[in-house]
């Protein structure tokens, strides 16, 4: 079967762990016999970099990840959308896909995939783990926002009103089937159906999984649970609440129940929040307690994890499902997190993890003394939140359901 894969991004380049399981399921369908192409954006690599074989890096996103850019919008937009359309055509003109799979779209315009409804009638399957469908494009979100300055606030007052009606345009323009839905979640299922308008029939759910044998428990020293080490993994944006984490740990030191914990935070994202962290962690003083190092590999996952003991999942957003609780629940981490989107689907509270409200810091703190102050919880925690990742989030599994479904919507 031949697979055409079309998603913003694609590593070497990854904002999450989307990213790379996109990467994964790749490589095992060609494992199994598939021939794949992956069209994906050159946002994140350099040019002229050579992409391994199989990749083409032909789209262009809407806007920069950091900086967006207002006058491009009408300045360039249109000639942007046309080059991405025309290398859809041409991709599967040349590629002659049996399948089309869709994966992650934010920050792209749906006309890349209503390319390939056009292209493949029949033959285009999504596999959803965020809301683009139905949530705000980045030119939406710019254009609704109100300026911070006097001066851009008049200017955006101007242009607002044309960039809109030019966006709702382009969406009456470029209408999607959506015929053939995976969903990563029940959660993500449901939403789909409720904002998107997607009936439920055309759905299925999907779970995503891990490669579970990379991630064993660690051996636990005499001083766990008590000493927790605490670490938090992914980007490091707003919605990831990881302030949350940080005020958390303040509290328990003003309350003299900090001890040896400590916090490290791994990863990367917006320059603006990364400072608001970094000036948090100051003004709490907590500069022996909470450390901050860069984004791993995914090859480094499986050893960052042997050397922490809880994994804090502090996130405000509704999570479609979150890959990195799979894999620290696989290594024997307890998850101590919140309960948005399809979370509840893995973390269970008192059974495979413990929970606490978003932006609740003070309920974070709680649940972390709670943690480290009763052994044998700490140890059914780890044991069942490893059992469950056994038994329903595999990768192996995984990639058996998503072969099954394309081969029957390539038939």
């Amino acid at each position: 079967m031949r697979i055409l894969f079309i998603s913003a991004f694609y590593p070497p380049y990854v904002i999450g762990g989307w990213e790379q399981l996109v990467e994964d399921i790749n490589r095992r369908l060609q494992e199994r016999g598939h021939q794949t192409l992956v069209l994906t954006s050159d946002y994140g690599v350099q040019a002229g970099s050579v992409s391994p074989n199989g990749v083409k890096r032909l789209l262009t996103l809407e806007s920069d990840l950091v900086n967006y850019r207002p006058l491009q919008y009408f300045t360039s937009h249109e000639r942007l959308l046309r080059r991405n359309l025309q290398a859809v055509q041409e991709t599967i003109q040349s590629f002659q896909p049996d399948i089309v799979f869709i994966h992650s779209m934010w920050n792209l315009s749906p006309a890349v995939a209503w390319q390939a409804e056009q292209a493949c009638p029949g033959r285009v399957v999504y596999y959803m783990a965020n809301p683009w469908p139905y949530a705000p494009s980045t030119h939406e979100q710019y254009w609704r926002d109100p300026a911070r300055s006097p001066v851009r606030r008049v200017m955006k007052g101007l242009l607002a009103p044309f960039a809109l009606r030019k966006i709702k345009a382009e969406l009456r323009r470029f209408p999607l089937r959506f015929e053939r839905v995976l969903c990563v979640s029940q959660a993500m299922k449901n939403d789909l159906e409720k904002n998107a308008g997607i009936p439920s029939e055309r759905m299925q759910v999907v779970y995503n999984g891990v490669e579970v044998d990379r991630f064993t428990p660690a051996e636990k020293g005499a001083d766990a649970p008590h000493r927790l080490s605490l670490l938090y993994a992914g980007s490091l944006v707003s919605h990831k609440g990881v302030h949350t984490a940080v005020e958390a740990v303040h509290l328990l030191k003003q309350q003299n129940r900090l001890g040896e914990t400590t916090l490290t935070i791994v990863g990367s994202g917006h320059p603006d929040y990364e400072a608001h962290l970094k000036n948090l962690t100051v003004q709490y003083g907590l500069e022996q307690s909470v450390f901050f190092w860069p984004r791993v590999t995914r090859e480094e996952m499986p050893a960052l994890l042997q050397k922490f003991n809880v994994l804090v999942f502090p996130s405000i957003w509704e999570e479609p499902l979150a890959r990195m609780m799979q894999e620290a629940m696989a290594a024997g981490l307890v998850v101590v997190g919140t309960l948005t989107g399809g979370s509840p689907e893995i973390l269970q509270e008192g059974v495979t993890g413990l929970t606490f409200t978003p932006e609740d810091a003070a309920g974070l703190a709680r649940q972390l003394d709670r943690l480290a102050s009763d052994p044998d919880l700490f140890q059914r925690l780890a044991a069942n939140g490893r059992q469950i990742v056994l038994e329903k989030f595999d990768i192996c599994r995984m990639i058996d359901e998503i072969e099954h479904y394309l081969v029957q919507a390539a038939g």
